[in-house]
């Protein structure tokens, strides 16, 4: 049976952040993605599976493992697919999740030890990848400043490689004061800038720690700087201007939790 006109619609919203607030879901595509979902526990609200893709090996690990889990899914055409999905080849199924993450370690009171902070990271490629590098070094909570991507957008999702089932993230309207209270609480936070200390040998490798990065062209601003315990920048040798942001928070975020 054909999908319904209102049932395309009903991921074809998922695509844009106004329609997942008002629908309180978000769109998974592909089955690495939706079996990570899965693994960590985040429930699939529903899920597409293209016909021929049901037919192959892939497929049907995807159909048992989804029965397993409970999950409702459904066949549709590879025309149905493409008009649901956001990418332009689609990789055989995708799916419906709720926004709320799952309850976990309820009891659990504990401040995250390091916390990444970014402000107006706009790139929503930069903020998944920037996710998969907390969940790479730990980083258990990314803190998401006024002008960020939304970390539920299709496109952080695939960047985040299933980090964002993982790393907790969340909304903070005005990062100077939720720096100053954090500080207040023990926690050494430092704004990545380009005129910064260059790596200073007292840079803590323990206890409560955050890295602020910001945006992709004007960086962290002057007076969310000013708040934070101190500055940082990366040495370089070469004559590029400067580094992607992801590669410079993983490179950082490396020197606060290894080096």
């Amino acid at each position: 049976m054909a999908l319904s006109k209102a049932h395309i619609q009903r991921y074809r919203q998922l695509h844009h952040a106004r329609g997942r607030r008002e629908s309180g879901r978000f769109l998974i595509e592909g089955p690495t993605l939706m079996l990570e979902a899965l693994k960590e526990g985040w429930p699939l609200t529903e899920v597409l599976v293209e016909r021929e893709f049901a037919s192959d090996a892939s497929g049907k690990d995807l159909a048992r493992k989804l029965n397993l889990a409970s999950v409702p899914w459904e066949n549709c055409s590879a025309t149905e697919l493409a008009r649901v999905a956001e990418t332009v080849t689609p990789q055989g199924a995708v799916a419906l999740a709720p926004l709320t993450p799952p309850r976990r370690n309820l009891n659990d009171s504990t401040p995250p030890e390091i916390i990444l902070i970014c402000q107006s990271v706009s790139d929503p490629g930069n903020l998944g990848t920037l996710l998969r590098t907390a969940d790479w070094f730990g980083v258990s909570s990314v803190i998401l400043g006024e002008g960020s991507a939304d970390p539920f957008s299709p496109k952080v999702v695939r960047a985040s490689a299933g980090s964002v089932f993982r790393v907790e993230t969340r909304e903070i309207e005005d990062l100077e004061e939720f720096i100053r209270n954090e500080s207040s609480n023990g926690r050494q936070c430092f704004a990545a800038v380009m005129q910064g200390d260059l790596l200073p040998p007292d840079l803590p490798h323990s206890g409560r720690r955050g890295l602020v990065v910001g945006h992709e062209m004007r960086g962290v601003s002057a007076e969310v700087a000013a708040v934070c315990s101190g500055t940082v920048r990366i040495p370089g040798s070469g004559r590029v201007e400067s580094l992607n942001l992801a590669v410079a928070a993983g490179i950082l975020i490396y020197a606060l939790t290894i080096l």
